[in-house]
């Protein structure tokens, strides 16, 4: 995901990180929130990923893909809590606090700095939750991962997404990825070649 924002942000201006906002969230994450943003799939197919993407009237870009990974489920879950499974440039910072949650699985607060160039930072916060929708913390059958913008440059107007994890089998997970995104420079198309790349990321 991280790759083709940044790619995006290239283009503003080098003080990308002035005038930072406050992010309209999506979730409540101070309670327990295993709602997905859009719904997923009811089976999952084996020999292709569905996607989609679009533009909604927010002015959100947003895309949605789904597939299944070969792994069991507590290794994807243990993937994911590691941010550079899906921020893994050598110009990106991410500090991450873990917040005391009896709801969630994990919660977590990811502060990403990027300087994509020398004279350029980008900043900004990410709130974290990793909800168990089905079964036990030992043995997950079903997990929902909520993320959103909370703080940060003004180029990142909004940015909320979800990742779904559905044990299939002991070895086989079903994933969804939903995204939604109102940044400068910023399509449909990118979200879904970022969120594209998480799933091609999680199957390595």
């Amino acid at each position: 995901m991280l790759r083709y924002l940044i790619a995006s942000i290239l283009f503003l201006s080098c003080a990308a990180h002035a005038n930072d906002a406050p992010s309209p969230g999506c979730f409540d994450l101070t309670q327990e929130s295993v709602v997905l943003l859009k719904a997923a799939p009811t089976s999952f197919q084996t020999l292709s990923d569905p996607s989609a993407s679009g533009t909604d009237k927010k002015n959100n870009d947003w895309a949605d893909v789904s597939g299944i990974v070969k792994k069991p489920i507590l290794t994807l879950y243990q993937k994911l809590l590691d941010p550079k499974t899906i921020r893994n440039g050598d110009n990106t910072r991410v500090e991450v606090t873990e917040i005391e949650s009896k709801t969630f699985l994990k919660k977590m607060i990811e502060k990403i700095v990027v300087k994509p160039v020398f004279f350029i930072t980008i900043a900004w916060s990410e709130e974290w939750g990793f909800g168990l929708k089905k079964g036990t913390p030992a043995n997950p059958e079903a997990i929902v991962i909520s993320y959103q913008k909370t703080e940060g440059t003004s180029h990142i107007k909004h940015l909320c997404g979800n990742i779904s994890l559905q044990m299939l089998s002991p070895t086989s997970t079903g994933v969804f990825i939903y995204e939604e995104v109102q940044a400068d420079r910023r399509s449909s198309d990118d979200v879904l070649n970022g969120i594209t790349g998480t799933l091609r990321t999680l199957r390595e």
